[in-house]
This record gives C-alpha cells, sequence and structure tokens, in this order.
C-alpha cells in the first residue's frame, strides 16, 4: 500500500513544486530583464501572478513537508502523525521543504515592498528557494560540481518557461504595449539562457545516465530520452517563435499575436509533460548508477 500510494503523490507533489518554483522565479526575472517596457496592466499581472504562485507555494511546500512524514511511516495517517512530523526536521527533506516554504514567504513579503529593498527581498527569496534544490536528491551525487549545474539550470529553466504567462497575458489583452519589443528582446535573452540550460543539462543527465547504453535500455533512460524528445520540440517552436511569428508582429500586429498565443499555449502543455517526467525521474526511478 506504500508503495502504490506514495509512488503517485511524490511525482505529483514535485510537479506542483517545479510548477510554482519556475513561474515565480521566471516572472521575478521577466520584470528584471523588462520593467522598462511594462505598461501598468502588465506591471499588475506580473505582481498578481507572482503573489498567487508564491501562496500557492507556501501551501505546496507544506504539503511537501507533510509527506515527509508520510513517506517515514509509509501511510497517509502518517502525515499527522507529531512524532514523525518532529522527525522530518532532522531529514534533508523536511530541510528543503522547509527552505523552500521560507522562499516563498519571503517573496510575498517583498510584493509589499517598495523600490530597491523589494527586489533584493525577491531575490533572497530566490536565493532560499534554489537552496532548497541542491541540499537534497541527485543534486549532491558530485558535491559542488551537479549542485552548480542544478542551480545554473534551475535558474535557467525558470527564464524560459516561467515567461511563458506574462508573454500569453499579452498576446490576449489587446491593450498591451510592446508585446514586439519585449518580444524580440525575449528571444535575445533566451539564447544566452536556454544555451546554458542545454549545457548544464547534458552535462547533469551524463553524470546520472553513466553512459549512451543505459539510455535504452533502462526504464530512467527512457524515460530520460522522452523527456529529450519533449525538450527538442519546444526548442523548435520556440525558434519558430523567435525566427518567424515574432517578426511578423510588425507586419499583421492581430495575427501575429494570435499565432503567438497559440504556439506559446502549446509549448505551456509540452512544459508541464516535460515536469512531470523531470518529477518521475527525480522520484520514483533509480538511475543507471544506482542513486
Amino acid at each position: 500500500m506504500f508503495f502504490d500510494i506514495w509512488t503517485i503523490i511524490n511525482p505529483v507533489l514535485r510537479t506542483l513544486v517545479y510548477i510554482t518554483v519556475l513561474t515565480t522565479i521566471g516572472t521575478v526575472l521577466f520584470q528584471f530583464h523588462f520593467n522598462n517596457f511594462f505598461d501598468k496592466e502588465l506591471y499588475n499581472y506580473c505582481r498578481a501572478l507572482i503573489k498567487k504562485m508564491s501562496v500557492f507555494g507556501l501551501f505546496t511546500s507544506l504539503v511537501v513537508f507533510l509527506s515527509v512524514a508520510g513517506n517515514l511511516g509509509g501511510d497517509l495517517y502518517s502525515t499527522t502523525d507529531l512524532s514523525l512530523l518532529m522527525l522530518a526536521f532532522e531529514t534533508l527533506s523536511g530541510k528543503s521543504a522547509i527552505l523552500l516554504f521560507v522562499g516563498f514567504f519571503v517573496i510575498i513579503i517583498s510584493i509589499f515592498i517598495n523600490g530597491t529593498f523589494s527586489s533584493l527581498t525577491k531575490f533572497l527569496g530566490i536565493i532560499l528557494i534554489l537552496w532548497s534544490f541542491i541540499i537534497v536528491g541527485h543534486s549532491t551525487l558530485k558535491g559542488l560540481s551537479t549542485q552548480t549545474l542544478i542551480l545554473i539550470h534551475i535558474f535557467c529553466i525558470s527564464f524560459w518557461l516561467g515567461s511563458f504567462l506574462p508573454l500569453r497575458f499579452m498576446c490576449m489583452n489587446k491593450n498591451s504595449k510592446n508585446l514586439s519589443v519585449i518580444s524580440e528582446k525575449f528571444g535575445d535573452y533566451a539564447i544566452f539562457y536556454i544555451s546554458s540550460l542545454l549545457v548544464t543539462g547534458l552535462i547533469f543527465s551524463y553524470i546520472l545516465v553513466g553512459g549512451i547504453d543505459a539510455l535504452i535500455s533502462t526504464s530512467y533512460g527512457i524515460f530520460l530520452m522522452v523527456k529529450l524528445f519533449s525538450v527538442s520540440t519546444i526548442l523548435f517552436l520556440g525558434a519558430l517563435n523567435k525566427f518567424r511569428l515574432v517578426p511578423h508582429l510588425r507586419i499583421d500586429y492581430d495575427k501575429g499575436t494570435a499565432r503567438l498565443k497559440n504556439s506559446i499555449q502549446v509549448e505551456i502543455m509540452i512544459a508541464l509533460i516535460i515536469l512531470l517526467l523531470t518529477s518521475i525521474l527525480t522520484t520514483s526511478l533509480t538511475t543507471p548508477m544506482g542513486v
């Protein structure tokens, strides 16, 4: 019963963590890079999105902490067992959930602060959230080297995937200004972010898999191949956006925004598949290296 319950619950919880983390950090980075081109409506949307996702992140991190006790006890009732909850505080998984909770809480506080201190507080929250990822799981495999790879990887993927919702909002809002400017600049920044994302992802995957043969001879390798195919698909759509759809905004704005919105929505769906696959890889499958 224990295996069946947590084999399902753990990947779902991890997927929710990825969604809240990437959307929150990504929207903060979107603001940081393109704030000079924001109109009032886009500013309010991003502010509200950061707040909503951070509140949801608080709830998710709390449930993740409870799940640590649940995993220790072997059933759902263990999530409310006081002795197991106290024990969860001493585990790395429990400490990771606490860091995640505090990071989201700090970001929520930053929303109600004005000026430079608000930005500094947001990035403090981001640091705490990223820290929660490097003290547990596969990131600790090779110490500082794999931890650095994970930090860069999550930061870069946050900018990429976390920008989808603000860009989609601009496509749907007929009153939005500077969509073509922000989209073009997003494509320029994305070259750096995605390049770093791919390099760190491939190196980390090679460390986990240990060789090409394991990609087709193990369950972990097969899931990883499906994930890489999904990433390739979303990269193709991103390239199509940069070189075809975004330039078309200056030719036919209405038709261009409709096409760009549809493309972003497809990318969001593929991104959700990638995050689910990543969650399964990190929670339910053993790597070919036995970790």
